[in-house]
């Protein structure tokens, strides 16, 4: 479950977030997408029923995940998180000019690869 300071980020009426909203919306791809082409740094904080995620980007790429909770890291959280269908989201932009890129790949490489394992788990065994 989400814990108390996770929920305040969502309820506060701060200058924390500078987008949030909810998965069913907007989901993570869009905001991923949008944070992209905006070339924005900062953190996505992604809650659902049960899971806490986290993704840091710099100037819109994606350098890092996690999942509280989990071992899956990196690409393996993101694929993760992308499958996520419900909860809530916020981004609150941050520099991060000296956090290790850990993932080393272009944002929308991640965005198709993640569409193509959503269409394999889709898929029909024959």
């Amino acid at each position: 479950m989400a814990s108390a300071g996770t929920r305040q980020t969502f309820s506060s009426s701060g200058t924390d977030a500078g987008l949030r909203g909810r998965i069913e919306q907007f989901g993570l791809a869009t905001v991923m997408t949008f944070l992209d082409l905006e070339r924005r740094s900062g953190q996505i904080l992604v809650v659902t029923r049960d899971r806490v995620g986290r993704v840091w980007l710099r100037d819109g790429r994606v350098i890092s995940a996690r999942i509280e909770g989990s071992r899956r890291v990196n690409r393996a959280a993101i694929y993760e998180m992308l499958a996520w269908e419900n909860g809530r989201w916020a981004f609150s932009q941050a520099e991060l000019a000296s956090a290790v890129d850990e993932i080393n790949a272009p944002t929308t490489l991640l965005l198709v690869e993640a569409a193509r394992r959503a269409d394999e788990a889709a898929a029909p065994a024959y």
